[in-house]
């Protein structure tokens, strides 16, 4: 009943200047009625009017996230910071759009502007917090996992080949082999032999005799 009367009171002060700017507060009371399709109908007339009216976007972009529709909300507040780049409930809309599609690190971005913009805003803060947080653990998460056979490879290209095994030695032609056989065959043949000698003494091993064994010392008597 309420909004009724509110509603009836807006529609009535639009109905005097149509041109004017009075379309956006009749618009956000057909909004929280839950009248969207009237209240978009609303906004887009009049925005085509004045197109810089901040208000009437605000409006217009809550139409649109009442109606889940998150892209088209997204473009009409990112409109509205083009308009004006500190507007704190744009930046707070835009936030929650990130976060609630998954998209942390815009959360990060667009929470450390709010709070640039209005630094004693403690809800934004503890935001900003668990922004970072679903960011980092995303981040994680998201982390490329190297396959065994990509690290095998990688293995491989790092650790030199194994060096070949060294040739083996080559023998000598066979004419030079026979040529050295000969040579030594033909200086043992004609070295001059000798008679073994007796060494000019021998050495003798030296009998080792044993000692007698020692007597039992005899019991007394």
């Amino acid at each position: 009943m309420a909004y009724t009367s509110e509603i009836e009171k807006l529609e009535r002060r639009f109905a005097e200047n149509p041109s004017g700017r009075n379309f956006a507060p009749l618009a956000d009371a057909y909004r929280k009625a839950g009248e969207l399709d009237r209240a978009i109908e609303l906004c887009k007339g009049g925005l085509e009017r004045h197109p810089d009216y901040v208000s009437a976007h605000i409006v217009y972009g809550r139409c649109l996230m009442d109606m889940k529709n998150d892209a088209e909300a997204e473009q009409v507040f990112q409109k509205i910071l083009s308009l004006d780049p500190e507007n704190i409930i744009a930046l707070k809309v835009l936030a929650d759009i990130a976060d609630r599609n998954g998209r942390y690190e815009d959360t990060v971005q667009w929470l450390s502007r709010l709070l640039a913009a209005d630094p004693m805003n403690g809800d934004a803060s503890e935001a900003l917090a668990r922004a970072k947080g679903k960011a980092a653990l995303a981040a994680k998460v998201t982390e490329p996992i190297v396959p065994p056979a990509a690290v095998e490879e990688t293995v491989a290209g790092l650790v030199p080949p194994p060096a070949e095994p060294p040739a083996p030695a080559t023998e000598p032609e066979p004419a030079v082999r026979e040529s050295g056989l000969i040579d030594i065959d033909v200086a043992l043949a004609q070295a001059p032999t000798t008679a073994i000698t007796k060494p000019d003494f021998v050495i003798e091993r030296a009998a080792i005799q044993e000692a007698p064994p020692a007597l039992e010392a005899a019991p007394p008597s």
